[in-house]
């Protein structure tokens, strides 16, 4: 997941992109252009709508694939920037013109369409038995699936191999000696993090790192079955933690963030010694700087005893369109969707994104060292179960997504929102740890009822 996806977006965006973006459209679902075949032995073209301008290459892969196997089918694959991606996508499913297959963003993301009964339960046509079972759950609605996961993304921290070097520092075994690092550099001239601060989404991911070796798993479990809560004595001690971490981010960080790459650039260009991001990024700042020097560690515990855990989530769903009308054309959407939740499919994706698969037996490639070292942690050390964004807490009750419906907006908000809200006045000192954390559990009080 890049930083893009979080973004909020507006309708008279989505309207600009959707004009522009419908024209183009070769396929369309009920109330679209069509492609039916015009003989048995025609290819049937499917498209494929995605915020991952990244994933071009797989789609062509996968297209491959399916013709090996004798699928006579044609993939239509289109990027939509991701900023505008959800507006978009709304706007041509609710008017008819959705494509047949698209990313959706998981948890509430994918579930206000499977309300809505936009989308298709896939469980009768794809085997997810090979998926990881947390990250089916969501996808997951009254007992059925309507998405099949696609990628795991984890949060690490990465640093400048060669700025430790020079200081004759080493990647921290507690929570003191990161402050002590931070301090190190800070005194010789060297920002300790380059951080977005008005990237609010970023800005959670970042503090769930910190949580999510703060919390602990017992403390995790305890918030999903409601015996804890978030303005307990552990998440304001994370909370406390990530604020202290502000004197040692980029001294302008409260503006930083309108290109919503600079951390990863400025990173690459050795303006920090670190930063906390996604492994999503890393080929961001391997762009800019090819001969980086690059590591990554966990956020430590508080002491040497403890386990460092890595955050992670489920980045998003493969999705089919519940209103193709053309007959040929949905049973081609229905074997690509088939394939997503294959082996092979889970292979190519990783072997061309450099990405966690959540499908059993995939290996990530040794061409990703730092994708082997946070498959390797995930499979040892994650935090289990999520507290943040794609948990329980992050999934209020979806309401139908399309604007017909009178109930169309939920004014529940989801853990990943709570953080983004407070994350900033907590790091600039106009709220402290405590009332954040209260602020927080007020706008999720909806899960704990």
């Amino acid at each position: 997941m890049d930083k893009r996806k979080r973004a909020i977006l507006s309708t008279a965006a989505a309207g600009a992109a959707l004009t522009g973006l419908l024209a183009g459209c070769g396929t369309g679902s009920s109330g679209g252009t069509g492609n039916a075949s015009s003989g048995s032995g025609a290819a049937q073209t499917v498209t494929v709508w995605s915020w991952r301008s990244q994933d071009a290459n797989l789609w062509k892969t996968v297209q491959q694939d399916l013709q090996a196997q004798g699928d006579n089918i044609n993939i239509q694959f289109r990027a939509i920037n991701a900023t505008s991606y959800d507006s978009v996508l709304q706007t041509a499913m609710d008017g008819g013109k959705g494509p047949d297959i698209f990313y959706g963003r998981a948890g509430e993301g994918t579930l206000q369409y499977a309300a809505a009964n936009m989308i298709e339960p896939l469980d009768n046509i794809a085997n997810l038995s090979g998926i990881n079972k947390g990250a089916l759950q969501t996808a997951q609605l009254n007992g059925k699936t309507y998405g099949v996961p696609f990628a795991i993304q984890t949060m690490e921290v990465f640093y400048n191999k060669d700025i430790f070097a020079k200081y004759n520092l080493q990647p921290p075994k507690t929570w003191n000696d990161f402050i002590n690092i931070c301090k190190t550099l800070k005194q010789n001239g060297v920002t300790p993090l380059y951080t977005m601060g008005i990237q609010g989404w970023m800005q959670a991911l970042n503090f769930d790192e910190v949580a999510a070796s703060t919390i602990g798993n017992t403390f995790a479990q305890q918030l999903v079955d409601k015996q804890a809560k978030y303005n307990d004595p552990p998440f304001v001690d994370a909370l406390q933690k990530y604020q202290s971490l502000a004197p040692y981010f980029e001294p302008n960080f409260q503006a930083v963030g309108s290109a919503g790459n600079e951390q990863e650039t400025q990173f690459a260009l050795g303006k920090s010694a670190m930063v906390m991001d996604g492994i999503f990024d890393v080929p961001t700042i391997e762009q800019y700087n090819p001969k980086l020097n690059l590591g990554a560690f966990l956020i430590p515990p508080d002491n040497a005893n403890g386990q460092a855990k890595i955050d992670w989530y489920v980045d998003g769903d493969i999705c089919m369109n519940s209103a193709i009308s053309n007959a040929a054309e949905k049973n081609a959407a229905e074997k690509v969707i088939a394939f997503t939740a294959t082996k092979q499919f889970g292979q190519a994706f990783t072997d061309i994104a450099g990405e966690i698969s959540p499908i059993a037996g995939v290996q990530v490639p040794s061409k990703y060292p730092l994708s082997v070292q946070a498959y390797k942690w995930y499979q040892s050390v994650p935090i289990t179960p999520l507290f943040g964004i794609r948990s329980p807490m992050d999934t209020p009750p979806p309401t139908p997504i399309n604007k017909q419906s009178k109930n169309s907006a939920n004014n529940l908000n989801g853990i990943f929102s709570a953080e983004q809200a407070v994350l900033l006045p907590l790091l600039t000192n106009k709220l402290t740890p405590q009332q954040a954390a209260d602020k927080i559990q007020q706008t999720v009080s909806w899960y704990f009822k």
